[in-house]
């Protein structure tokens, strides 16, 4: 075909072929442009059935004119052949570029919500894909992810219906028209490789499998032959996400397999769910937002497989005239790489506005969850409750650096104040000041002290921490380490610096939080660097809510904990993480009051936050307040479908309501296998189902006993076996395992009248009157 002429196409080269037929790579002799040429198979020129579906596809997805999904130009025909014209992709198949091990975890989540912007935009067509995989997938040049063939594999492939059982295990199966087994059989959904009718959710199931691939280099169902692949994919649960990738968070393991539920009603009903929960778990590991009384997995979030009826998000107050919200600006640079440097503007602009006392500013994880989503100003404002938006975008080239920054109210979406800064990269500090100080004159604020000032470190020292709280941010192993080494070098130019220090107390502390560095190890070096921050600057509120949270959360210092907290909240009043931790603090101390108000008082003025409501949930137990608890814990799912625990509280809730069938219900939609089983258990014995809880009571027993006996004691407790369940206790204490706050977990209540109960409070520091005796007052802003 190289050098013949199809119409007006001069064939240039030959690109590849696949299942649709062979693909050219051709010059459009009227437009002057060089185009993708698909040449289809020759009997579908005689099939004019499949001639006119795939027409009707053809314009369809011509019609979608999605960044993500490759542009289709033309259905034409010449001398009997028919064949699609398309945009040329200037970049490799994600086949041709994935390594063995995986990809590094920012880049799944990058290439993972594109794909779910792309199927979402189909699905919404009505358009199926049905042959999701790697070979299908290009990443050009500039990193933009395109899907290839949407909506048209159905369409190819010669009559015939069943499966070669010993053939190639990454063979196309063949393909007809309607009713056919159509897909690559290692990326089919159950209901395909079954000859059955597949709608969206097959897509959603191949999307599963695609990522699982892309996060680890391994399928998630293979054999030596397409039966053997196949009988996989009907019957095998995938081996965990983390046994292969230990630096990737369980969560996105959790999200993959309900995409690869066998059940099609039992996946993630629409790509814009996945999405949602890719981002939202995206921005939960760059904030590194925790709060003192979280357990070893307590507030992480989750994926549940339907969302819970028609929930009530609470109503919200009137934003206050006083609140601003700092969006990510846009990197405008040439190199995607400087995106670092802008989040990293973003970010400190949010660190210097938080000092202002009479200003709410939105959290980083709740601001930056808008990151790339294209909505309007009013409607982003309304979600956060936030009054003012603060944008821009940073072009930085060599040494300079422009800096656009436009501040807007929200309600009337009227720009009240624009500025480019265009300047060397020196003058960073001086710009972010100005930019302060203009959203201080705007919104009209009475200082009560000095101005912001964001200080001005050197540049070189600054530039490696702005580096540092990227890494910091990925979350991933290399990228803790990498963190750490960039802080290290910015304090070997600046021993004084501040930021850099709080920068690496906070790495140190996520990396001792997930297992990554000895939490003892872990944990001292973090207290070390935020107690050198507050020598240099004694009124950093970050550094002392760091440190209230290692002296509440691990060393169990509770006095020292109320200390820290209670000076980060004189600071900072209106900061949302201080606020968090703080709340913690009351938790755990017993103040439940104290503790709700914090959470509503939070939950008003950062609403996208499903962390705040799970939180809210748990002290609305405590308060006896069972109905309002139900009703957090479904608006946590309702900004984050599947928020970890949100099922599992519910359920726990129900029981102690006297509702064991509902509960049960609950327990099961609980996708964490450990809180799944747990609640299963508890609600199969109130249920009188011996077999069901024997089973679910071992499995949880084999997955938790050595490591977390914790676990198993809340079950002992619940079903009156005291003496086991004081034996894992104590055997939780001897070994170090972090209780947090788990001592007020509602399965205990069976041990409360046992005088080993206050025994083992008074030895873990929590008696009533060891918790009576730490002073923590609490008072909310204005």
């Amino acid at each position: 075909m190289i050098e013949k002429t199809l119409g007006h196409y001069q064939i240039l080269d030959k690109l590849g072929a696949g299942g649709m037929g062979e693909v050219y790579r051709a010059l459009d002799t009227k437009l002057k442009r060089e185009v993708a040429l698909k040449l289809l198979p020759a009997d579908m020129s005689t099939d004019a059935a499949r001639l006119e579906r795939l027409q009707r596809e053809a314009e369809t997805v011509a019609r979608l004119s999605h960044p993500h999904i490759v542009h289709i130009y033309s259905l034409e025909e010449s001398g009997g052949r028919h064949f699609l014209t398309m945009e040329l992709i200037d970049g490799e198949g994600l086949d041709k570029i994935l390594p063995p091990g995986g990809l590094p975890s920012a880049r799944v989540f990058d290439i993972a919500i594109a794909l779910c912007d792309a199927l979402s935009a189909a699905h919404e067509k009505g358009i199926v894909h049905r042959d999701i995989k790697p070979a299908n997938v290009m990443v050009t040049s500039g990193g933009r992810v395109i899907v290839l063939d949407f909506g048209l594999a159905k369409q190819a492939g010669p009559s015939k219906d069943t499966i070669p059982p010993e053939s190639s295990t990454t063979e196309i199966l063949p393909l007809t028209g309607e009713g056919a087994i159509m897909g690559t059989v290692p990326y089919m959904s159950p209901e395909q490789f079954r000859g059955l009718e597949a709608d969206h959710r097959s897509d959603i199931f191949s999307l599963g499998i695609l990522l699982y691939e892309l996060a680890t280099g391994k399928k998630p169902f293979e054999g030596a032959t397409l039966s053997d692949v196949g009988a996989s994919i009907l019957r095998d649960t995938p081996p965990l996400l983390t046994q292969y990738r230990p630096d990737l968070p369980r969560h996105l393991g959790r999200i993959l397999a309900h995409c690869m539920e066998k059940e099609p009603e039992r996946r993630y009903q629409s790509a814009k769910d996945i999405r949602n929960e890719l981002e939202a778990l995206r921005d939960e590991i760059r904030s590194g937002e925790s709060s003192i009384g979280d357990n070893r997995r307590a507030f992480e979030p989750d994926a549940t497989p339907v969302p819970p009826p028609e929930p009530a998000v609470p109503a919200r107050p009137a934003p206050e005239l006083h609140s601003i919200a700092v969006l990510p600006f846009v990197n405008m640079s040439s190199d995607a790489e400087q995106e670092y440097f802008s989040d990293g503007i973003s970010e400190e602009l949010l660190n210097l506005l938080s000092k202002v006392k009479q200003l709410r500013v939105t959290s980083r994880s709740s601001a930056f969850s808008f990151k790339g989503q294209n909505l309007e100003i009013p409607e982003i404002a309304g979600r956060l409750n936030v009054a003012h938006i603060l944008e821009g975008s940073v072009r930085k080239a060599g040494n300079r650096v422009r800096v656009t920054a436009q501040l807007i109210e929200a309600a009337a979406d009227i720009h009240l104040w624009s500025e480019t800064f265009d300047r060397t990269l020196d003058d960073i500090f001086a710009i972010q000041d100005e930019i302060a100080a203009v959203v201080v004159e705007r919104l009209r604020i009475t200082l009560l002290g000095e101005p912001p000032k964001s200080g001005a470190p050197d540049p070189k020292a600054h530039a490696l921490i702005m580096q540092a709280r990227h890494m910091r941010n990925l979350g991933s192993v290399e990228a803790y380490e990498k963190a750490v080494e960039l802080c290290r070098k910015a304090l070997s130019i600046d021993p004084q610096y501040a930021e850099a220090l709080i920068t690496l107390a906070a790495t140190y502390t996520n990396q001792a939080s997930k297992g990554l560095r000895d939490p003892g190890e872990g944990f001292r070096l973090a207290r070390e660097a935020a107690q050198k921050v507050l020598a240099i600057d004694p009124d950093c509120a970050r550094a002392h809510s760091m440190l209230g949270w290692i002296s509440g959360g691990y060393d169990g210092d509770l006095a020292t904990a109320a200390r820290h907290m209670q000076r980060a909240l004189a600071l900072e009043p209106t900061n949302s993480a201080v606020i968090g931790n703080a709340s913690g603090l009351a938790t755990f101390l017993g103040r439940t009051d104290d503790a709700i108000a914090l959470d509503e008082y939070r939950a008003a003025r950062d609403p996208v936050s499903p962390n705040t409501h799970v939180k809210l949930g748990l002290d609305y137990i405590s308060a006896g307040r069972l109905d309002e608890a139900i009703s957090a814990f479904r608006t946590s799912l309702t900004l984050s479908p599947g928020y970890i625990t949100s099922q599992f509280f519910i359920g726990m809730v129900l029981l102690l309501k006297g509702e064991s069938k509902a509960a049960l219900a609950a327990f099961q939609k609980e996708l964490d296998d450990d809180y799944r089983l747990k609640g299963i258990a508890l609600a199969s014995y109130e249920l009188g189902r011996r077999a069901e809880f024997e089973a679910a009571f071992t499995r949880l027993r084999d997955r938790c006993e050595d490591a977390y006996p914790s676990e198993i004691a809340q079950v002992y407790a619940w079903i009156g076996d005291a003496d086991a369940a004081f034996n894992c206790l104590d055997r939780a204490v001897s070994q170090g395992e972090a209780l947090g706050d788990q001592f007020l977990q509602p399965s205990y209540r069976n041990l409360h009248d046992d005088p080993r109960w206050h025994a083992f409070l008074e030895k873990t520091g929590k008696a009533p009157e060891q918790l009576a005796a730490v002073t923590f007052q609490v008072t909310l802003p204005a």
